[in-house]
């Protein structure tokens, strides 16, 4: 605890001391000692001195005797000790009200009383109490310190801290991430991850989470807190916060808040190394695995059990684009700086889900996508790949509201063929995109001739314009003159398989008005849909459409 006035004041030099003002100001802090007198003492004050003065400066002029008291208020000084008789009978009225009003002391001492026994008296008070302070500081630090050296993680970190405290506390990321909590909380992890996620919860801890001190969090659902923000090279980090009822923290609580948050910003750092590390081995893997180069079987197996990854009974991979990241979708305000951060958090998340679903699988970070090599049984299952896209995509939410795009690609059985598992991936996340735009979800074997057509796309766009034209061009535009739907009916007619039932049924008209309108369409394109290799054309001609028209 800092030393206050109202111990000052129980010094045995001030034993007959008498406190004119302030009374309610006597827990203010006194942090040194200093003699005023010269009028402007004021303007070399920086908060929390002890102002000595016999107000000789200013004798006989009552106005400067109030503009000198005033002022040395004004500086956030927490006391001023007077001798009054000898060159100022006593302090004016209005400046005891004053003080009142403003809490702050002002003590008369005898004219006996040498300063200098008093300057003696409180400095030697003011650094013991620093020097207890320091070492309680160095006691707290140590032990916080050692749960790192000893290697222990963020649990560690939160139970040692809460140990010191006395009381249940939180250390969160700046996403609000909850990385450890105390095993003394009075409501589970997964309730207050939901109440911090709230979007008024988030917004008040951004706001007033800019500086390094604490402050006092009060939300409705939320326990009441004090949150002090993790700052390293004036980056926030995240938040250490300690549940509490109390109107405000102690010193020593503070001191405690103050080292935790220092520790949790060096774990942090050394998280951000293992999190580079791991990112740049996992993708100097994933480059080798898929760039078709030629490389060991035994040599590729090798490697990734060593990052947990068993390519031995083969796997299927799913890529996930980031839509922000790709252009596809606005960023909504955000910077390069804060997408990377998201895209990190999306990893980290995407990382623990498959881990959980299927431990041996690998997920790496590539160019702001994520690849996922999916081993195990899941691999096998197209059903159990799709869930665990979808499950993966919603994921985006959780990392700050992305929107994510999907490609499956299928199970592949050799490791030394896992190019092959991409590249199919990758087609699929962009034909995926290019049919059904952002948030797209797309497995590999309903590219089809996609395939073919996105290729020719990338390299010739105008190819797939000459294809179009050629096919479907002249039919849509009769359709948009004369009010028909002989494309509809063409499309629906080729994926009923040809089945002129089945496709009346679906257009709710008679088989006959269908005949008619393939017909109307061989006569405005010169395409038969009953000559195969016209039907093939057509069809081509479809997809070309699509890929436009998206």
């Amino acid at each position: 605890m800092p030393v206050t006035v109202r111990q000052i004041l129980s010094l045995a030099s001030l034993k007959e001391a008498r406190l004119l003002a302030g009374a309610k100001g006597l827990d203010r802090r006194v942090t040194s000692v200093t003699v005023g007198e010269v009028p402007d003492i004021a303007d070399w004050l920086s908060g929390g001195e002890m102002v000595l003065s016999t107000m000789f400066a200013v004798k006989g002029d009552l106005e400067r005797q109030r503009e000198f008291c005033r002022r040395v208020m004004m500086a956030d000084a927490a006391a001023l000790f007077v001798k009054t008789t000898r060159f100022v009978e006593s302090i004016p009225a209005d400046i005891i009200e004053l003080a009142d009003k403003r809490r702050f002391p002002i003590v008369e001492v005898p004219q006996g009383l040498r300063w200098t026994r008093l300057m003696q008296d409180a400095t030697e008070l003011i650094i013991n109490r620093q020097a207890s302070l320091l070492e309680q500081s160095q006691s707290i630090h140590r032990s916080l310190l050692g749960i790192v050296i000893r290697g222990g993680g963020w649990q560690q970190l939160a139970d040692e801290a809460a140990r010191l405290l006395g009381g249940p506390l939180l250390i969160i990321d700046t996403s609000h991430e909850i990385l450890a909590a105390s095993t003394d909380l009075s409501v589970s992890p997964a309730e207050l991850r939901d109440r911090l996620n709230r979007a008024e919860t988030r917004r008040r801890l951004a706001g007033m989470g800019g500086g390094q001190k604490h402050f006092r969090v009060e939300e409705e659902g939320l326990p009441a807190m004090f949150v002090l923000p993790i700052v390293a090279s004036h980056v926030k980090l995240g938040y250490v916060c300690v549940f509490s009822a109390a109107s405000d923290l102690t010193a020593n609580e503070v001191l405690i808040l103050e080292h935790t948050a220092t520790i949790a910003a060096l774990e942090m750092a050394q998280d951000r190394v293992r999190f580079e590390t791991e990112v740049r081995l996992k993708g100097d893997f994933v480059d080798d695995l898929i760039s078709g180069a030629e490389h060991g079987a035994d040599s590729l197996l090798r490697r990734g059990a060593f990052l947990g990854c068993d390519l031995s009974q083969g796997a299927a991979v799913i890529l996930l684009g980031v839509d922000e990241f790709d252009g596809l979708v606005s960023r909504k305000g955000l910077d390069q700086e804060e997408l990377d951060r998201r895209v990190e958090l999306l990893f980290s998340l995407c990382s623990r889900l498959v881990s959980s679903s299927e431990a041996s699988s690998l997920v790496s970070l590539k160019s702001g996508r994520i690849v996922i090599f999916v081993c195990g049984k899941s691999a096998h299952d197209p059903a159990t790949l799709r869930r665990l896209t979808t499950a993966l995509q919603n994921l985006g939410e959780a990392a700050g509201g992305l929107s994510i795009s999907a490609g499956i690609g299928g199970f592949t059985p050799e490791a030394s063929q896992m190019d092959r598992a991409y590249s199919e991936a990758l087609v699929a996340l962009k034909v995926g995109r290019k049919l059904h735009g952002p948030a797209s979800v797309l497995p590999f074997d309903e590219v089809g001739t996609y395939r073919l057509l996105l290729d020719i796309w990338e390299r010739d766009p105008d190819e797939i314009r000459s294809l179009y034209e050629e096919t479907i061009g002249p039919i849509d535009r009769y359709d948009e003159v004369n009010g028909t739907q002989l494309t509809r009916t063409l499309a629906v007619f080729l994926r009923n398989n040809e089945n002129l039932t089945k496709t009346a049924a679906e257009l709710y008209a008679h088989r006959h008005t269908i005949r008619y309108r393939l017909e109307k369409v061989a006569e405005i394109s010169g395409l038969s849909v009953f000559e195969t290799e016209h039907k093939e054309r057509l069809g081509l001609g479809l997809k070309a459409r699509s890929l436009l028209m998206s």
